[in-house]
């Protein structure tokens, strides 16, 4: 079950209290973007108590990254996996609240007061907020998954089935996340789905807010696109296994409908003159053709030494 609250702005509940939050990020990239994301999360506007986590789980010892003194940069590079942050910076957080961000995020300064501007139901576990996907630079690519809102939470929260919230902007309460163990650390991709069943099967429910958002930056590149996709099909295929019915593979005849059927909008769309759609319909069916064979793909990273 998920409810909407959009609640009161933050600077109408100046000195109420709220409960404390530890923002939680991991992190895999370059030097240069870890600068970039400091950065982005040093805008984030807090009350005492609360704190920001960012889990490097880049393999080896990087080398040392300068942090300002209110970020916490820790290192966990043993498994390849954001869950594996994620659970690493859950073991160092110390807030009633776990806020979940990604690394190609940008939060708005408002994000922890957004989150409780309307106090969640006593058995909420999950807070799903905002996120919107933003094009750093307007390639064919990015401006698709914008106009996709591919990111956006109501794509999860309203499917068919049980709904879920995207870590890449969510909050869950510390001792709901104990309560079931937190994330599969082994998984890849889906794990976020995986913790939200979880949590809805021991009881929990979650809540949508909407106005505590962050940009996410849109994929630039078709590589970079079909990548994700591929890692997003062995979590779809992972969670399927888990949670029978819940992300079922599609048959032959459905493949062979949806192939045709989106590449005669595509031929529609540029017999209008429409060629930026025909172009969108083209790269929906190549995401969908890269998810479906990512299914194929294992789950599970190589641990490292």
């Amino acid at each position: 079950m998920v409810s909407r609250a959009q609640g009161e702005r933050p600077q109408d509940l100046a000195g109420a209290v709220r409960p404390r939050a530890s923002v939680i990020a991991p992190f895999a990239g370059s030097a240069a973007d870890l600068s970039v994301f400091i950065k982005n999360l040093e805008v984030l506007e807090r009350r005492p108590g609360d704190e920001v986590i960012v889990v490097d789980n880049r393999p080896g010892a990087p080398a040392p990254s300068a942090a300002p003194p209110n970020i916490v940069l820790h290192h966990a590079g043993a498994i390849a996996t954001p869950a594996f942050a994620r659970n690493e910076g859950s073991r160092l957080a110390s807030a009633e609240w776990l806020v979940f961000v990604d690394a190609d995020t940008r939060p708005q300064p408002d994000l922890l007061d957004a989150y409780f501007n309307t106090p969640p139901a006593p058995d909420t576990a999950v807070l799903a907020g905002g996120i919107v996907d933003v094009a750093a630079r307007p390639t064919l690519v990015a401006r698709h998954d914008v106009a996709r809102g591919r990111m956006g939470q109501g794509m999860t929260l309203r499917r068919d089935g049980l709904p879920y919230a995207q870590t890449a902007n969510c909050a869950v309460r510390r001792v709901a996340f104990e309560q079931v163990a937190g994330f599969d650390e082994l998984a890849r991709a889906g794990e976020d789905a995986d913790l939200c069943f979880r949590l809805q099967r021991a009881g929990w429910k979650l809540e949508e807010r909407p106005s505590a958002t962050v940009e996410h930056r849109a994929r630039q590149t078709l590589r970079a696109c079909v990548a994700q996709n591929l890692v997003h099909g062995s979590g779809v295929a992972w969670l399927n296994r888990r949670w029978p019915g819940e992300f079922p593979a599609p048959g032959p005849r459905w493949l062979a409908v949806r192939t045709l059927g989106l590449t005669g909008r595509a031929l529609r769309a540029l017999a209008s003159g429409d060629r930026q759609e025909a172009a969108f319909m083209l790269l929906d069916l190549a995401e969908v053709s890269a998810r479906d064979l990512g299914r194929l793909l294992p789950n599970t990273p190589k641990r490292r030494g």
